[in-house]
């Protein structure tokens, strides 16, 4: 009688715990899901590592602990969640030996995959033999101790072509000496594609850029141009949009001309930027405005000029930035490059090519035509008038601190914990501000710079996931069974 009663209660129990722990699963009572993953076994919510080109197989390394090597840049996986959650904390184990930065980023735009990039080492920083000091996860080094704490440098900083400067950025406004504005408009006649970052400066004077766009309807879906103004400290204070030319299909048939109109009177003195928010069907062909400084922040899609223009235009560049890449996705875009007369010879189309600038200062870079994907972690401007750096030297692996003379590095950063051999980083990104790609799936991607011209290797072992978000509470349970 006991052994029926027993298996009689199992017969329930099991049953009603298994629907329990799924529920549990589903709707996650306590706002917090974990994902434990070991890059040697399948997860229900994390993808492979990608492409296949850039990883090597999952393999034992020389501690006999599964592995899989990255020797090329950037790697991508995907993540999906069962449910919407506010944040996601990437907890990564890795080994490095020798790549200065490795980064994780979430997708946070499609266009142009612009990623919010979160450190999870910088070697660079850990292996600076400066004076440091730390407060949270903002540090400072001192090539001569000259600032007794953070808040003396914050309260009053140091020229800001002394310092550099690694996941951060200064809030006192930057200031041009004997500015003076002007209303003579000028034109640059050429063609970008999709998303693209711009940073000017006013004084006394309106914000006014007009840009001449078309819609290539190359790709099928709408196609809405957005113009977002932020000032200094980041906050937004204009924007201006332009709807969809009514073509939805994806016939290549270029639309009409069309304007966006930026016009934002009475902004105080100081720098602003400017995010062209666009998809990839979007082919911007000229810009105009009486502002004198102006300058596109890291990267530029130079568009193809097919049906526009009956001959390749040629494009003059120039830009501070040291660490360079160039792309062509066609065999008519293959050309060879100038960067102060050092050639750069783009061969084949998909592939990357890297220029590292040794020569000081602001170089020109000759472009005999379009069709090039430009990257770099710098300014780069249309005309050498137009040019000018309103920021700290961004710290990358090929900046040189002494041919720059940098005194001081600040950095957003906290160096990763050792568990025996392995680097245990995190990352923590707002969900608010990824995209989800297909079917609510996020896309994070790893950037080590220059692993593939080093040689190097990153060994990944572990991706945990972190993911959190209100917890229910008894009458949002109570609403779940009721849809």
């Amino acid at each position: 009688m006991f052994l029926t009663r027993l298996l009689q209660l199992l017969i329930i129990a099991i049953p009603i715990a298994l629907f329990g722990w799924l529920l549990n699963q589903e709707i996650v009572p306590d706002g917090r899901f974990v994902i434990e993953h070991r890059i040697d076994q399948p997860s229900p919510f994390i993808d492979r590592l990608l492409p296949d080109a850039r990883v090597q197989i999952v393999q034992p390394d020389s501690a006999g602990d599964p592995v899989q090597p990255i020797i090329d840049d950037p790697v991508f996986f995907f993540v999906h969640p069962h449910r919407g959650f506010n944040t996601l904390e990437a907890e990564v184990w890795f080994k490095n030996e020798d790549n200065p930065i490795v980064e994780l980023g979430g997708l946070a735009q499609i266009n142009q995959e612009v990623y919010d990039l979160q450190p999870l080492q910088n070697k660079i920083i850990d292996d600076l033999a400066w004076p440091r000091l730390v407060d949270g996860d903002l540090i400072l080094l001192q090539r001569q101790p000259v600032y007794a704490s953070l808040a003396d440098f914050l309260a009053d900083p140091p020229p800001r072509h002394e310092i550099a400067a690694y996941q951060f950025q200064l809030d006192q406004p930057y200031l041009i000496k004997n500015y003076r504005p002007s209303s003579v408009p000028q034109t640059v006649e050429v063609s970008l594609r999709g998303f693209h970052e711009i940073k000017t400066y006013l004084k006394d004077e309106t914000l006014n850029f007009d840009f001449i766009f078309m819609d290539m309807n190359r790709e099928a879906g709408a196609d809405p141009v957005m113009a977002l103004v932020f000032n200094e400290q980041g906050r937004p204070v204009a924007e201006v949009r332009a709807a969809d030319d009514g073509n939805l299909s994806d016939d290549a048939r270029p639309g009409e001309r069309q304007q966006l109109n930026l016009n934002v009177p009475n902004l105080p003195e100081g720098v602003y930027k400017i995010e062209l928010r666009a998809p990839r069907d979007i082919f911007f062909r000229s810009f105009t405005t009486p502002q004198q400084k102006i300058v596109f922040l890291n990267n530029l899609y130079l568009a193809d000029e097919v049906g526009y223009q009956p001959a390749p235009r040629p494009v003059n560049l120039w830009t501070e930035a040291k660490d360079l890449g160039f792309q062509t996705h066609h065999v008519e875009g293959l050309q060879t490059i100038l960067v102060n007369q050092q050639r750069v010879d783009l061969s084949a189309p998909y592939e990357q090519y890297r220029h590292l600038v040794k020569d000081p200062g602001v170089v020109k870079i000759t472009l005999p035509k379009s069709d090039v994907i430009y990257q770099s972690n710098g300014h780069v401007a249309f005309s050498p008038d137009q040019f000018f750096n309103p920021d700290p030297v961004r710290l990358s692996p090929s900046t040189d601190l002494d041919k720059l003379d940098i005194n001081y590095v600040i950095a957003r950063y906290a160096p990763p914990a050792q568990a025996g051999d392995w680097y245990v980083a995190r990352a923590v990104f707002d969900t608010q501000k990824l995209v989800y790609v297909a079917d609510g799936t996020w896309k994070l991607a790893f950037s080590i710079p220059g692993i593939r011209e080093s040689g190097g290797r990153v060994d990944i072992g572990r991706i945990n996931l972190t993911l959190t978000r209100e917890p229910f509470s008894l009458r949002d349970i109570f609403n779940y069974f009721l849809k």
